[in-house]
């Protein structure tokens, strides 16, 4: 997700559990290949074997539409240590699809057929290259011949966003059509859209037959998700226990402020800070009744030192503790010697 799950978040939901693996942000790739600073600076885990601090490998996902350039990206990426790459022809981004990018190939199985093709042919064998798409670009049994012309450039997985580039984020997600596009191939499919509980998980295994899942808004707005998710079956993930509360996502969000501020691979400007902190609590505003009134508090804020201020102080009677994390004191947050 574009400037949702960065570095910082991959690291921090990473450290919960849950996650076999995750993905970049998309990399947009035109008329050049990918420089080595540009991978470094956005895919920090580079440095690191691939892997976030925890251990989860990570893809680097590229977008584009020229064969050649995201081949050269894409041997780039592994020249520097990335263990998989992913493709993206699923955003549905106005801005994207206008410059070729994106969902926008979706219109047309035989280019996004010849870019896998290019990137598979170009990385070792050993790198899985893996495919993310939607239904389509506006019809979404256009995912039939996508999901075909995929398998056949040899991508070794397809992940289905389960709704077409004109639904943009409209629910329902479509899991019956994701069920029936993984009927017509060989290779595995992995399911995405709408899982923002386990039950979710249960009832889209049930409907599309996949084994594997991905997850991106909902691990956003529910911290605690991912670890349940591996366990379904139990009756202890119908209940709320992996609904965090109001001290777990406090301390979470303090974390993310101390890392996106004080970490050198990031030191991240305080107005862009104090941005992705609202963004982060806007989104568990969205399923969580304290973390909303929290927002409505720090939304007008417009100084970190105050937000931070803010977050400390807001409390809320009767909510379940959970996982907390220590973090630097309140002037190392926000002091005034970073940039």
């Amino acid at each position: 997700m574009e400037g949702v799950s960065d570095a910082v978040v991959r690291g921090l939901l990473g450290e919960l559990g849950g996650m076999d693996f995750c993905v970049s942000e998309f990399l947009r790739v035109t008329h050049h290949p990918l420089s080595v600073s540009t991978l470094r600076k956005h895919v920090p885990e580079l440095e690191t074997g691939g892997r976030t601090r925890s251990g989860v490998p990570v893809q680097v996902q590229l977008l584009g539409s020229h064969p050649e350039m995201m081949a050269l990206s894409a041997v780039q990426a592994v020249a520097l240590g990335a263990l998989a790459i992913d493709l993206n022809f699923g955003c549905p981004a106005r801005r994207v699809n206008g410059h070729d990018g994106g969902a926008a190939l979706l219109k047309c199985p035989d280019r996004l057929e010849r870019v896998v093709a290019a990137v598979r042919r170009a990385v070792p064998g050993g790198i899985p290259v893996s495919t993310k798409i939607r239904l389509g670009f506006e019809d979404p049994d256009d995912v039939f011949e996508v999901v075909v012309a995929a398998e056949a450039a040899g991508t070794d997985w397809i992940t289905i966003h389960g709704r077409t580039k004109k639904q943009m984020y409209r629910p329902p997600a479509d899991w019956a059509r994701i069920g029936s596009a993984a009927n017509r191939v060989k290779i595995p499919i992995v399911a995405n859209g709408d899982i923002f509980a386990p039950s979710d998980l249960v009832r889209c295994r049930a409907i599309t037959g996949c084994s594997a899942f991905m997850v991106g808004r909902g691990a956003f707005r529910h911290p605690g998700l991912l670890p349940r998710l591996h366990l379904p079956h139990e009756p202890a993930a119908s209940g709320a226990g992996w609904r965090w509360g109001w001290p777990a996502r406090r301390s979470l969000l303090l974390r993310f402020v101390s890392e996106t501020r004080l970490d050198p691979r990031f030191r991240t400007p305080e107005r862009a800070a104090l941005a992705r902190l609202k963004q982060w609590l806007r989104a568990m505003a969205e399923v969580h009744g304290p973390s909303r009134a929290a927002f409505d508090v720090i939304k007008r804020i417009q100084r970190l030192d105050e937000a931070v201020d803010a977050l400390v102080n807001f409390s809320c009677a009767h909510e379940p503790t959970g996982p907390t994390w220590d973090v630097p004191a309140r002037d190392a947050l926000i002091g005034s010697s970073l940039p």
